[in-house]
């Protein structure tokens, strides 16, 4: 029976860093950070049971069992490229970042305009993951992760992405039947859908109209824009129906929302490589604040 091996991922990180005697270049190289890059060596140490490098204050030095080790390494990987290259053909190696988004984010702000981030950095591919499956990702695994809420998650560092504000939009179709609608307190008596864990701050607790409960944004801008009806949800996933018609607001339905969207990162993350800082400047540039509300 074959011996188990260790994570690629980790031989991948110890044949660069040894390669280059530095966690920095190895990290620059695998378009990872430092600190990704320190965590995958030391996982493959704990699966070897001994040190493969020396840390020192500036720089790293191979222990013999390093050096021992790293021929064996390098030639499989040299190996495992030729056989690739010559059955596959070879390919330009992509710089590819893993973004982690709640679903309503990733398919309202990110995803109609990330051709636009392609443009401009033709040479970085982007892999973006819902949030859903938050709990199948190893954390170094994730380079840029998006969450909404106060800022506040035990063991991680918060940077503001966005502030945010909400809104209460409703169809046309709404208006058609009930005539214009110019305060939210107006809704409380129509059809509306709810959001799970969405903040109102216009909740009515006296309304008579019909409440459907949904727990996606995507799913309450479905209802709206198909049938008569209302919702409260943050302004940035609406902005583009709104411009579009699909939906409508009024001034004064829009208010500050309680929480924002946050990129999150382990506590003892060192500094954002620079293809991940590309993205998250590019976040903060194009994400489309809210149509402005018809006067």
């Amino acid at each position: 029976m074959r011996a188990p091996l260790p994570p690629l991922i980790d031989l991948e990180a110890f044949e660069a860093a040894a390669r280059h005697g530095s966690f920095v270049a190895a990290a620059a190289e695998l378009h990872l950070t430092p600190s990704a890059v320190s965590h995958r060596v030391k996982s493959l140490e704990r699966h070897l049971g001994v040190p493969l490098f020396t840390r020192m204050a500036r720089r790293i030095e191979l222990t013999d069992h390093g050096r021992a080790y790293m021929p064996s390494v390098r030639k499989a990987f040299e190996e495992l490229s030729a056989a690739t290259s010559g059955m596959f053909g070879w390919s330009q190696p992509h710089r590819r970042l893993t973004v982690r988004v709640p679903i309503s984010y990733a398919v309202s702000t990110v995803a109609p305009r990330l051709h636009e981030f392609r443009a401009l950095h033709p040479g970085i591919e982007v892999r973006m993951v819902s949030a859903i499956w938050a709990d199948t990702m190893a954390t170094d695994d994730i380079d840029i992760d998006v969450r909404y809420g106060t800022g506040s998650w035990p063991g991680h560092q918060s940077e503001l992405l966005h502030t945010e504000s909400v809104s209460a939009i409703w169809s046309p179709a709404l208006e058609a039947e009930h005539g214009p609608i110019t305060d939210p307190a107006q809704l409380a008596d129509l059809p509306r859908v709810h959001i799970l864990g969405q903040e109102d701050p216009w909740a009515a607790t006296t309304g008579t109209g019909p409440v459907t409960s949904v727990d996606t944004s995507l799913a309450a801008m479905a209802m709206v824009a198909a049938t008569p009806c209302s919702t409260v949800m943050l302004t940035r996933f609406a902005a583009d129906g709104l411009a579009a018609g699909r939906f409508v607001t009024a001034p004064g339905c829009t208010v500050p929302a309680t929480e924002s969207h946050w990129v999150v990162a382990p506590a003892d993350r060192g500094e954002r490589g620079p293809d991940a800082q590309h993205f998250v400047d590019w976040l903060r540039s194009n994400a489309t604040a809210a149509a402005p509300p018809r006067g």
